[in-house]
């Protein structure tokens, strides 16, 4: 019961933080009132482009909660404590995702090429990994090469949350 309560009571907890289409190293985040159709992230795709680097997470259903923004540190807020972060880069942008039910997110999950391994040889982005995934949270990292601007696009048809990182 404590868990679901947890689980309902983190939308009031998100705010609409931040400017969306904006380059910024603040930290972003939305609160979306969606139905209760639940949101997975089905792949997450990761491309050089002309000036930036681009991470994309695609939805099945809405856009769930989200909070973006750089760790202060080499270490990782999880459940079990602080663990320090190894993988490509200098610096971390963590995604937190909100209300994404870990039943139906491992389908996606445990598929071949759900978000690209090892290290990216982007100007900025050097690696991407999924963190945590329990009770409703969905936790990325995001390796990058020096603290660089960001920016947060959402787009629809499909729903994708795109991260541009600046060269």
């Amino acid at each position: 019961m404590f868990a679901l309560f947890a689980l309902l009571s983190v939308p009031a907890q998100i705010d609409n933080a931040g400017v969306l289409n904006t380059w910024t190293t603040k930290p972003l985040s939305r609160a979306h009132n969606s139905s209760t159709r639940a949101s997975y992230i089905k792949v997450i795709r990761t491309a050089k482009q002309n000036g930036f680097d681009r991470v994309v997470f695609e939805f099945e259903g809405p856009f769930p909660n989200y909070r973006v923004e750089y760790l202060k540190s080499h270490f990782y807020d999880a459940e079990t404590g602080r663990i320090r972060i190894r993988q490509p880069g200098n610096v971390f942008l963590q995604v937190e995702f909100f209300v994404v039910p870990t039943d139906g997110q491992l389908k996606f999950t445990e598929a071949k090429g759900f978000v690209p391994k090892g290290r990216l040889g982007m100007p900025s982005l050097q690696s991407v990994r999924d963190k945590v995934l329990f009770e409703g949270f969905y936790d990325f990292l995001m390796g990058v090469l020096s603290r660089k601007p960001y920016r947060v696009t959402e787009l629809s048809n499909p729903t994708r949350l795109v991260i541009d990182f600046k060269h």
